[in-house]
């Protein structure tokens, strides 16, 4: 049986508890191979604040009102894109991966990002091959740019795609 789900923008009074979990829950799928175990552990939904950009969030919903997508854009955050569009997060629960539901939120994000900026980018994980193919299915490429951010737990490294 399809899946029924529905794309639509956050509003301001949106559930972000439940955003939140979202995001929780597929960090600790998505990264559970690709980042440090004590580092995944130490996460709790309360390390998400969606609520700063509600207003760039796109959500696929359930038919019931579940939450199972997220997806965040808006302007460049780095100074070498500045005057670009960047698509910031893309989440989808993983009992709900194969429904479609990660590119019907690319497609949208991406159209509204086209909207106001000629050219977007976005980072992955230099590790994760499985987004760097979805992406790559998506209209966007890797530049062979690494990007080299230092977080809490030690240095990441990831790849720049463009549009």
């Amino acid at each position: 049986m399809a899946l029924t789900y529905r794309i639509v923008r956050a509003e301001v009074d949106s559930d972000f508890g439940k955003i939140r979990q979202l995001y929780y829950e597929t960090w600790q799928s998505a990264y559970r191979d690709l980042m440090p175990a004590s580092y995944l552990q130490q996460l709790t939904p309360a390390t998400w604040h969606p609520e700063r950009r509600w207003q760039n969030m796109l959500l696929a919903m359930t038919a019931t009102g579940e939450v199972v997508g997220v997806c965040t854009f808006g302007p460049a955050r780095h100074a070498n894109y500045e005057g670009w569009g960047e698509l910031y997060s893309l989440y989808v629960h993983p009992h709900y991966h194969q429904h479609g539901i990660g590119q019907q939120l690319m497609m949208q994000a991406h159209r509204r990002l086209k909207a106001d900026y000629p050219r977007n980018y976005l980072l992955v994980l230099a590790n994760n091959a499985v987004a760097q193919r979805f992406y790559q299915r998506n209209g966007f490429h890797d530049t062979g740019q690494i990007y080299v951010d230092h977080a809490p737990f030690g240095v990441l490294h990831e790849r720049i795609f463009e549009d």
